[in-house]
């Protein structure tokens, strides 16, 4: 009987360790796993002299990497509210439902993202879509203007083989609102109401509510 209830109690410790991997999704394997996503669940609507079309399947999700770690970590942070800095950028790209054309926008904007703050456009600059760093798409950004936002937008074919990607609009100048309308730790919601012009003279406007979330997740057992 003593034999017996020894060899129970031998096994104890293995079994609950067992539980605690199960139970817990095995957490035992590592550290927790981080990852952004950048979405627009209803689509956003870009404007122009043709009408009005449908930007869709926007839904990015960014780890670490190919982002590198201080992109990643800071605009992880200025989401959780536990920034440094002055700005912060993120994007939010998706497919012209007509013509298959992929349209980007990055947003610059001050890190405070208070809900109910509503930041005007102070400036334009550029990005190359084509750069597979994606420098200046995510992480910390430099403002031109304090409490304003600065915004990147470009449409551009895309082909392959080889991978090529032809800008067909690219902004020079832009004018509009960035409106926080939903916030907590870990989550964003902005409202966009924006025009760009080319330097052909050629308009575009983009409206719509993007949203950006951090995700937190175990990481996988082998």
């Amino acid at each position: 009987m003593h034999l017996a209830f020894s060899r129970r109690m031998k096994w104890l410790p293995v079994l609950v360790l067992a539980s605690t991997i199960v139970g817990n999704g095995c957490n035992a394997c590592g550290p927790e796993q981080h990852a952004i996503t950048a979405t627009a669940p209803n689509n956003l609507t870009l404007g122009g002299d043709f009408g009005t079309r449908q930007v869709q399947y926007i839904n990015r999700r960014l780890t670490q990497p190919p982002a590198t770690r201080e992109d990643f970590q800071f605009l992880f942070s200025t989401l959780d509210g536990l920034a440094q800095g002055e700005g912060v950028a993120f994007t939010l790209a998706g497919t012209d439902a007509q013509t298959q054309e992929i349209v980007t926008l990055v947003l610059g904007l001050p890190v405070t993202l208070r809900q109910g703050d509503t930041y005007a456009v102070g400036s334009t600059f550029h990005v190359d879509v084509s750069a597979p760093s994606e420098a200046g798409f995510w992480g910390p950004h430099d403002l031109q203007q304090s409490g304003k936002a600065d915004v990147a937008f470009v449409i551009a074919t895309y082909t392959f083989p080889p991978v090529t990607y032809t800008p067909t609009f690219t902004a020079e100048t832009s004018s509009g609102t960035i409106q926080v309308t939903d916030r907590s730790p870990g989550h964003l919601q902005v409202h966009l109401d924006l025009r760009f012009t080319d330097t052909n003279g050629n308009v575009r406007t983009l409206t719509g509510d993007g949203l950006v979330d951090n995700e937190r997740f175990a990481a996988l057992c082998n």
